[in-house]
């Protein structure tokens, strides 16, 4: 491994949490009494806080009958909390907290519903998530390539103090760049290592982030209202308007664990989709971006950091093989990643040398 790179990782063999009909949840939108994690818990974002490992997770709850578009089970995806002592047995909170309901965000969560978030912790303290909104249904080009309607999934804001009570803030990206909602999915912002968690930085004067599958750049002044980055001809700057060709990436490199400012440069970690014959699988990349113009790609690991390996990382909601890591936080010293495995359970995998 090169000196800038994260790692190396040790799985663990088996997943820290998986799904359950033990938790019970009144929809308010469906006005009845659902499993709300009975088909997966994945994807989920860690924080310290308290001396405890608190993490955020998308949650698919029971089965609506037929298939989406991605050829997966229909299913309403809400956000649940859960913590633990010891980082690899936790408790879940009873109820979502957070989840399509009858508010303003309607349009944008249901059926869907809310997924796939991560969260940066502020220099005051607070925890500032973004999470998908998904209609359910999707459409063809659109963020990033401009226009596309109607709105089928987009970056959402939400607040907290404690990482269970959640305000959500609205659409993420502001109100004068409509053109640029749709399918603005997956949001990395800029952090620093600062003692032993990460929490966002401004860089030339701002907050930035990195979104979906190319790394589309944005700015804030606030970590909750965002506005794209745009090229002389209108269009979003990203990271990679051609994808690196390595087999594990070279169809998608999507914003993943975090985007760390290093001494060496931004270590961006991404999700890569590659294609082996047939099957379609995700994995954990690494990148080093320049922290001069937010946008050249310094470096990219020709090799994934972590791929599906175990059977729960290959067998799940989805069809594809999948390792998908929206986290990287410090626990006891050491850095860990806790990911969603073939999109129903979440595994972890702690730094070792």
């Amino acid at each position: 491994m090169k000196d800038w790179m994260f790692g190396p990782f040790q799985k663990l063999q088996e997943p820290v949490l998986e799904p359950t009909d033990s938790l019970k949840f009144h929809c308010p939108i469906n006005d009845r009494l659902e499993h709300w994690a009975h088909t997966g818990v994945y994807n989920p974002a860690a924080v310290v806080r308290d001396k405890k490992l608190h993490i955020v997770y998308r949650a698919d709850g029971e089965s609506l009958g037929g298939k989406d578009d991605f050829g997966c089970e229909r299913v309403t995806c809400r956000i649940g909390h859960a913590q633990s002592e010891d980082g690899v047995h936790f408790k879940p909170s009873a109820e979502p907290v957070v989840f399509p309901d009858q508010d303003a965000f309607e349009p944008y969560e249901w059926w869907g519903g809310c997924q796939d978030m991560h969260v940066i912790e502020g220099e005051d303290g607070r925890y500032y998530m973004n999470y998908d909104g998904w209609s359910g249904l999707y459409s063809g080009p659109g963020f990033g390539e401009c226009g596309a309607q109607p709105i089928m999934d987009v970056l959402l804001s939400a607040t907290s103090d404690d990482m269970v009570h959640w305000k959500k803030e609205g659409v993420a990206i502001n109100p004068q760049w409509t053109n640029f909602l749709n399918h603005s999915r997956s949001g990395v912002v800029l952090c620093r290592e600062n003692g032993d968690k990460l929490t966002a930085v401004k860089l030339h004067g701002k907050y930035w982030m990195y979104l979906s599958f190319r790394g589309w750049l944005e700015s804030s002044d606030d970590l909750i209202h965002w506005d794209p980055v745009l090229d002389s001809q209108g269009r979003m700057k990203c990271l990679f308007p051609q994808y690196p060709q390595y087999p594990y990436c070279n169809l998608a490199c999507e914003a993943g664990a975090a985007a760390i400012l290093t001494e060496q440069g931004i270590v961006y970690f991404f999700n890569g989709l590659g294609r082996f014959g047939e099957k379609e699988i995700w994995s954990v990349g690494q990148a080093l971006i320049s922290p001069d113009d937010l946008l050249t790609v310094l470096d990219v690991a020709e090799t994934p950091l972590l791929e599906p390996e175990y059977n729960w990382e290959k067998i799940g909601h989805c069809p594809a093989y999948a390792t998908v890591c929206n986290t990287i936080v410090k626990w006891n010293g050491k850095w860990r990643l806790y990911y969603g495995g073939a999109d129903r359970v979440i595994g972890c995998a702690e730094e070792c040398h």
